[in-house]
């Protein structure tokens, strides 16, 4: 197996490609079973569930939420992690890209075209929350040409989705479809706010405190299972 440390290009390449081939097969499981006559709610529920049937295990029994704190709050007669003040809005946050990711796949346009808005969107958010957090000092590292060229192009893909679909008989038109317009704009906006709590978070570590990502990762996936268990009931 493929040793890596953490932080290093070699773990880095590690996730990319992890991060990749799920992400195709999950574009392929979505089309293929709703083509078998199961709703985009249905695939929701049970997709939502095998996710977290897999990540509890691993979390809770590798102990990841112990993780390596800046310090600690007391309120009352509670003390936890001060980071937690960031991760559970994330995990919020996630709770909201989950479902949000999977009905993008539901609705009638390619996985192409899916993925496209989502990642593409993404790309250009991320630009943003660096140049807010470099405004900000919390973010001290240089933002290379090559970034920028890659937001451009990534306005380009998702400009010219946007202005074909609105021509009739080209595409499905997102901004004439009230459901597809909410579910994508809820998407993005909760990606938005998680990607500035996540590079809060790796960006004000105290001196000598370890970026515990496993740690991060744990505590949020609590605070999303939690948040969608609460909207599913309410709803």
């Amino acid at each position: 197996m493929w040793r890596t440390e953490e932080g290093s290009t070699g773990r880095l390449i590690q996730l990319c490609v992890g991060y990749f081939a799920m992400y195709v097969i999950t574009g392929v499981m979505v089309k293929y079973f709703l083509s078998t006559g199961m709703t985009g709610i249905e695939y929701l529920l049970y997709s939502t569930l095998g996710g977290a049937g897999i990540v509890f295990p691993v979390v809770v029994g590798l102990k990841w939420y112990r993780m390596q704190s800046n310090g600690s709050i007391t309120w009352g007669p509670l003390t936890f992690p001060q980071e937690y003040l960031v991760i559970l809005p994330s995990g919020v946050c996630t709770a909201v890209v989950i479902p949000t990711t999977t009905l993008m796949y539901t609705l009638p346009i390619t996985v192409m075209v899916a993925m496209t808005l989502m990642r593409a969107s993404v790309i250009i958010v991320s630009r943003v929350v660096d140049a807010i957090q470099i405004r900000q000092g919390i973010l001290h590292k240089r933002v290379y040409a090559e970034e920028n060229i890659a937001v451009a192009l990534a306005m380009g893909a998702v400009g010219v989705h946007v202005y074909y679909g609105a021509r009739e008989g080209k595409s499905f038109d997102f901004l004439s479809d009230a459901a597809a317009l909410a579910i994508f704009l809820s998407y993005i906006s909760a990606y938005a706010v998680r990607i500035y709590l996540m590079n809060y978070f790796k960006n004000t570590r105290g001196k000598g405190v370890k970026l515990d990502n496993k740690g991060f990762f744990a505590i949020e996936q609590f605070a999303a299972t939690a948040t969608m268990i609460v909207a599913t009931v309410a709803i």
